[in-house]
């Protein structure tokens, strides 16, 4: 089952501190039946997002062009968004450029290395078999982060208190959904690079990709959350999902290795046949989620309430939604199947053979 992956509380949360710009990323328009889509059906989803009222930004873009575009709640075209655990995803594709630039050895470094300052004389030995791999696929052997969450972040030290966390499992184990995983990967980025997170991704890949990272929580010690809690427009999201469409590229330049896109979006769980709402037969990849709606294959970001960065590849097809986060876990699953529900009835059915 998917897990929460964080709520809405923002304690250090800064506009582009970095004061880094980059060329704004320029999306092209059509309509949907010039990209062989039902208009009226794709209206209807348009109409089922705005009676939800949860929902904040509905885009859908094929063959690169943004057929529909919907934005409720006070939200614009430009407006940031907290993108919750879509946040994830952006790291991946960190991870491979810090991995590509030689500022990681490899993924099988561990993760200990990089905190000397948290090893004692009784730590669980197993800790020392702690890789980046095993951050990368929620496998490091702590307990879900619905059991632990709120006591990880209302610590002093989220780095510390994560090392320091109990294993109910041997590292590589089980997947177990937390995001304090992620974190202590962006501490290990930023201590490899002597760079911020934020330095990092905006000289590695926000910048080159053309958007900005409008604002990313930070840690008591500085660190940015890693795999949450950075703010980006629905466009800017749409923009990593077809990078990743077409193997990492952008206007012609690699900006994220293909092998690392291919890499990524591989399984590292084998589910046996699952449903989540709509969302069927899914996996965990490499900070992504891969599984089917409406029996098209799809690779997914995936945030908190129904921030969505939703990639069918065979239809070359990206849906990319925005919702209110500040909800309670039953509610952010119920308005995580709304969407995919949306997806399924609305808009892969608009999609004309």
């Amino acid at each position: 089952m998917l897990t929460l992956s964080s709520l809405f509380f923002v304690i250090g949360c800064e506009k582009n501190p970095a004061g880094i710009e980059s060329d704004h990323y320029s999306w092209e328009l059509s309509t949907p039946a010039e990209q062989e889509m039902d208009p009226a059906i794709l209206d209807s989803a348009s109409i089922q997002a705005r009676l939800k009222g949860f929902i904040d930004g509905l885009l859908v873009i094929r063959n690169g062009y943004i057929i529909a575009e919907n934005y409720f709640n006070g939200y614009g075209i430009n407006s940031p968004h907290n993108v919750m655990s879509v946040s994830k995803s952006f790291l991946s594709a960190i991870t491979g450029l810090a991995l590509q630039k030689g500022y990681l050895d490899s993924l099988n470094e561990k993760m200990l290395y990089y905190f000397p300052e948290y090893i004692h004389p009784e730590i669980d030995e197993r800790k020392y078999q702690i890789t980046i791999r095993h951050l990368l696929t929620m496998r490091m052997g702590i307990e879900n982060e619905t059991e632990n969450y709120f006591e990880i972040y209302h610590s002093d030290n989220w780095i510390k208190t994560t090392i320091e966390w109990p294993l109910l499992y041997a590292p590589g184990e089980r997947m177990r959904y937390n995001t304090f995983q992620t974190h202590l990967l962006s501490a290990i980025l930023t201590k490899a690079s002597q760079m911020s997170a934020l330095e990092l991704a905006q000289n590695l890949l926000t910048g080159p990709m053309g958007i900005t990272i409008d604002a990313w929580e930070q840690d008591p010690q500085g660190y940015y959350f890693g795999g949450n809690s950075m703010f980006f427009s629905p466009r800017e999201m749409a923009v990593l999902g077809y990078m990743y469409l077409n193997g990492g590229r952008l206007n012609d330049t690699q900006i994220v290795p293909q092998e690392w896109v291919e890499f990524t979006l591989t399984p590292s769980t084998n589910s046996p046949p699952n449903a989540w709402g709509a969302f069927k037969n899914y996996n965990y990849a490499y900070l992504w989620w891969l599984g089917q709606i409406y029996q098209y294959d799809l690779f997914l970001a995936y945030g908190y309430g129904g921030q969505f960065v939703a990639c069918f590849p065979d239809l070359n097809l990206i849906i990319v939604t925005t919702a209110n986060n500040q909800v309670d876990y039953d509610t952010s699953t119920l308005q995580e199947w709304a969407i995919f529900d949306i997806m399924e009835k609305y808009i892969l059915p608009a999609v004309l053979n």
